[in-house]
């Protein structure tokens, strides 16, 4: 029984709160600014985690069991990792600077407070894997890589992806910033797999010998 409120259900809530959320925050821009810079709004750590969340959520519905047996099987971790990261660094960081309504307030929620509890579920519930500690480094590639080009972005074009890149206005200072927040994410990713081996995968090794 619990698999079946925990599997299939549970992914399709993941796949259309990442769809509708998306979808929304695209229309809105597109009132705005046209439909090509709207899709600028994929430079946007927010959206490149919920698109990879949405693409994850269609294939494991299309996919079905046959997911589990390809490199989908080692991408539900990380994914789950950074979405989790986007909506931790919104509710600490971002929601107190920005103000939003009707719409946009909508899309953001779904975004940010909706998509990532629903992916950590279905982490928590379906994740058969058990990671290893090795695996630390590689679940930071992409966040260091969006970093990397966030610097780039605020340093060269003055175009500052969220205000912990804003070196016109802070300088030196975002180095705080961007450590802080890579801090606590290398503690989130080791959190995502101590419990994965102690509570979620604890007898694997076992029953393998």
């Amino acid at each position: 029984m619990k698999n079946k409120l925990t599997g299939k259900p549970l992914i399709w809530l993941v796949f259309a709160s990442a769809l509708v959320g998306i979808s929304i925050d695209i229309h809105n821009k597109m009132a705005d600014s046209g439909f090509f810079e709207a899709l600028s709004t994929f430079k946007f750590f927010t959206l490149q985690s919920n698109l990879l969340v949405l693409i994850f959520a269609g294939l494991t519905i299309l996919g079905g069991k046959k997911s589990t047996n390809n490199v989908m099987q080692f991408s539900l971790g990380p994914i789950t990792s950074y979405i989790v990261l986007t909506g931790v660094v919104y509710l600490v960081i971002l929601e107190p600077i920005y103000e939003l309504y009707g719409m946009e307030r909508f899309a953001s929620v779904l975004l940010h407070y909706v998509t990532p509890p629903l992916m950590l579920l279905y982490w928590a519930f379906n994740e058969k894997r058990r990671y290893t500690f090795a695996e630390f480094p590689t679940w930071l590639v992409y966040p260091v890589l969006f970093m990397v080009w966030g610097i780039a972005r605020a340093v060269f074009a003055e175009d500052y992806l969220y205000p912990f890149f804003d070196t016109g206005q802070y300088g030196y200072f975002i180095a705080f910033y961007l450590l802080f927040v890579a801090l606590g994410f290398s503690s989130m990713v080791m959190i995502f797999i101590f419990v994965n081996n102690f509570y979620m995968t604890p007898y694997t090794l076992k029953r393998g010998k």
